[in-house]
């Protein structure tokens, strides 16, 4: 039996008719090519909401701040969160976060991202307010041996192995490959113990002026 073109187009108009604009904006029908996968993190003294919000849509730009946007709560201490968001073709995120029942502790940046990453969305605090920053996860797993980057919220002094290691506020390390877990890493002659990690397996270490702030597994 045949069947019409005109009813193939009738029920494609319903479907469209049914959408909002931001339903058609990501509508990719099953592809995951726009999907990216973001691992929540927070590492300040605050229970922190985070908010994500694809930029622009026709040249309007979105208050990332407003509440339709929310992702997800952490409070300090908490395990990260993975979640997964869906980007448009300009692949342009506003991304923000506030400490809860504290006035002025925010921060939010606009972030072109890579279709088909992964990326780490961190809450730091740098003299007592808070910062975010965005970027790719990365993995380098060695067998004995600890894989490991380190962010600095404030300007840290460190000894690696060994070898002299600065580090200025809101700064990503390379990769460091440590053989000892508590000694390894050091910080005004006192170790940065990361003797909760795994050997063979990669970590993001979060670093202040006092020292360790938060250690997350890379994967």
């Amino acid at each position: 039996m045949k069947t019409s073109w005109w009813r193939y187009g009738f029920i494609g108009l319903a479907f469209l008719a049914g959408c909002s604009e931001e339903d058609l904006e990501t509508s990719n029908f099953g592809s995951d090519y726009y999907k990216n996968h973001y691992t929540l993190m927070n590492a300040t003294d605050y229970e922190i909401d985070f908010h994500m919000a694809n930029t622009e849509l026709d040249g309007d730009e979105r208050d990332v701040e407003n509440s339709k946007y929310f992702k997800k709560t952490l409070a300090a201490g908490a395990a990260p969160v993975e979640i997964t968001h869906e980007h448009n073709v300009k692949r342009r995120i506003s991304f923000y976060v506030a400490a809860r029942n504290q006035l002025g502790l925010l921060d939010q940046k606009k972030v072109k991202v890579s279709n088909d990453k992964n990326y780490h969305f961190l809450a730091w605090q740098h003299q007592g307010q808070v910062a975010l920053n965005v970027f790719k996860q990365e993995k380098d797993d060695r067998s004995s041996e600890f894989s490991v980057r380190i962010f600095a919220a404030d300007a840290v002094n460190l000894e690696i192995e060994g070898s002299p290691v600065s580090l200025t506020s809101g700064m990503l390390s390379g990769r460091f490959y440590i053989d000892q877990c508590n000694g390894g890493i050091m910080q005004n002659e006192q170790p940065i113990s990361i003797c909760d990690a795994s050997f063979g397996r990669s970590y993001l270490l979060v670093v202040d002026g006092d020292g360790r702030q938060a250690l997350y597994l890379e994967y």
